[in-house]
């Protein structure tokens, strides 16, 4: 099983034995299950920082459907998973060709909670390629750029031509702080998603927050960014 899949963390049990000949779903582990898909022998991970920029791009085509939901079921650490395991997704969920892509690349689910109305899964291989960290996105090529309340699907507010440059101009001029930690103010930080459009087929999401003192995000460190952002995202 590949390597990313999942990360155990093993919970000791009074008089536990060995489950070498026992269930081969269950065992004495707690398994914080990355979010994947295994279809023909392939394995595709979830993608949290990509969204679909043309829900149409994502065919009517079904290439696979999920038999089985693993984090339902599965305690045992030595568990082969299977075509058709899923760590999240329900079972009888589809899975779709997505325009552009090869299906051994990048296949997709629909999810309404998600940004775009699909989420995306690409294959372990594929993954090595892609580029999708802030520091690859083309800020030049940059047509618009879509903010949310964090898990909401509608934007409230979209930054074109100058306002979308503003924006990046002040997301890029931010100061860069790996030691920052968000004082206990008493309040909530809001959470914001800010989508990227590109001429790519993807496009860019990443988190933005404002903790009441200050607003930032994490591209590598967390990177401060100047309060004047706060004209945008509001």
């Amino acid at each position: 099983m590949n390597k990313w899949m999942l990360v155990l963390v093993v919970v000791a049990l009074l008089g536990g034995c060995s489950n070498r000949t026992g269930n081969p779903t269950k065992g004495n582990s707690v398994i914080d299950w990355v979010d994947f898909v295994k279809l023909n022998g392939t394995s595709y991970t979830g993608l949290f920082e990509s969204v679909i920029k043309d829900p149409n791009d994502v065919t009517k085509e079904v290439v696979g459907e999920v038999s089985f939901k693993v984090a339902d079921v599965v305690t045992n650490p030595s568990y082969k998973t299977k075509s058709g395991d899923a760590a999240f997704l329900e079972i009888g969920t589809k899975l779709y060709r997505v325009k552009g892509f090869e299906t051994n690349e990048m296949i997709a689910a629909e999810d309404v909670t998600r940004i775009g109305g699909f989420r995306l899964y690409a294959s372990d291989e594929f993954a090595i390629t892609m580029k999708y960290k802030y520091k690859d996105v083309p800020k030049d090529k940059v047509a618009r750029v879509e903010l949310y309340l964090y898990g909401e699907t509608k934007p409230f507010k979209t930054l074109n031509n100058s306002e979308a440059e503003q924006f990046i101009m002040l997301l890029e001029n931010g100061k860069d702080n790996q030691n920052y930690s968000s004082p206990n103010n008493g309040s909530d930080p809001t959470y914001y998603s800010m989508v990227f459009y590109t001429d790519e087929p993807l496009a860019y999401a990443f988190t933005l927050v404002d903790d009441g003192t200050h607003v930032f995000f994490t591209p590598r460190d967390t990177r401060i960014v100047d309060d004047e952002i706060r004209k945008l995202i509001r």
